[in-house]
């Protein structure tokens, strides 16, 4: 049995992550669409909506489904409830946008950087962990660093005074976690990646953006003179 209902949750509210808003925000559904399979005693119930923010106005896109083979005792009745797989497009995480003037990056740590975010939005989080040692690695290309591995590579940013000690210490510890996504397949788990991307995140903006915003406030302060 294949069944469809349209707008079934039209006007129904969700607090949902907001990438404009950077948080959670109500958003309301504008236009739904509702599946529901049924073959051989196991239903599939599936919502696709089209939300709207309710703060900022930004349309994304929420998908809902749930199967009536998985189910578990919710604690708080103790009754037995459908597990929900939830999704958004585009995938965000409340409280995590991307870094501010990234365009100041060079092209190709850019490229790796908004797709190791992505990832991270995502909860790729193999792909995230491999992702964050790769960002690490394009900047110490563009740094024209020198070393066998890479583990060289991020002591030599040190050489060239690009990091302090400390800060190589510190990024020696997203080496070692992308290190066991990349050749051991372990997935981090998700507190690390935040603080793993906290960490690339504040390299990126160190190295680049506000170097490149310091010479551009010297370069209009020496105007105004």
């Amino acid at each position: 049995m294949w069944k469809i209902e349209y707008n079934k949750n039209k006007e129904k509210e969700y607090k949902l992550a907001c990438r404009r808003c950077d948080g959670e925000t109500h958003h309301k559904v504008l236009h739904s669409v509702h599946v529901h399979e049924s073959e051989k005693e196991v239903d599939v119930w599936s919502d696709y909506e089209i939300v709207c923010c309710q703060g900022c106005k930004e349309v994304s896109f929420r998908m809902q489904s749930a199967c009536s083979e998985d189910v578990f005792v919710d604690p708080e009745t103790g009754e037995m409830a459908f597990v929900e797989d939830i999704e958004l497009y585009p995938s965000r995480i409340a409280g995590r946008k991307q870094v501010r003037d990234m365009y100041l990056l060079p092209n190709e740590v850019l490229k790796i950087y908004k797709e190791t975010h992505g990832a991270l939005c995502a909860r790729f989080n193999i792909l995230t962990g491999i992702g964050i040692r790769a960002l690490v690695e394009s900047v110490c290309i563009e740094k024209n660093t020198q070393g066998i591995n890479l583990e060289n590579k991020i002591d030599d940013l040190v050489n060239k005074g690009v990091l302090t000690q400390d800060g190589a210490d510190t990024l020696h510890s997203t080496r070692l976690m992308g290190n066991k996504s990349a050749h051991e397949i372990i997935a981090a788990s998700e507190e690390e990646l935040d603080i793993a991307m906290d960490i690339v995140e504040n390299l990126v903006k160190n190295v680049y953006i506000i170097p490149q915003k310091s010479k551009r406030l010297k370069a209009k302060t020496k105007v105004e003179k």
